[in-house]
């Protein structure tokens, strides 16, 4: 069984590129979407991913709520954050909230992949 993804971003042509991203890699499966933070808390109470590909900035309930939350109600789900925000500005805090990694939204699709299967498999998922 591949490691199962949701992902959130309010931008519905990043969700796109990020679904064909993570396609390429096989054992990733994403299995479902969500344009905002309710609907991102919802789908995880709904779907129970492995992981979800998280962007920060959305409207009404942002990702840094969203994270609050993923920590108190859904510990098992690891997140990844995505923002376009330079590292240096929220990796820390998003780290300290629980996040397994924070991916800048400009880097590269198999650093995504690589983020997201460690997230899911550990450090054994460098080695492939």
């Amino acid at each position: 069984m591949g490691c199962r993804i949701l992902i959130a971003d309010d931008v519905g042509d990043m969700r796109y590129l990020w679904r064909m991203i993570l396609h390429e890699d096989p054992s990733l499966e994403v299995i479902g979407e969500a344009s905002d933070g309710s609907e991102a808390l919802a789908a995880v109470e709904a779907l129970r991913p492995d992981v979800l590909l998280l962007d920060l900035a959305m409207p009404g309930v942002d990702g840094l709520q969203v994270l609050r939350s993923m920590r108190a109600q859904h510990p098992q789900t690891r997140v990844v954050v995505a923002s376009a925000f330079a590292a240096g500005r929220f990796e820390a805090l998003v780290t300290e909230l629980g996040a397994a990694a924070y991916f800048e939204k400009g880097n590269s699709g198999a650093e995504l992949r690589a983020m997201v299967r460690t997230a899911c498999y550990g450090d054994q998922a460098r080695a492939s």
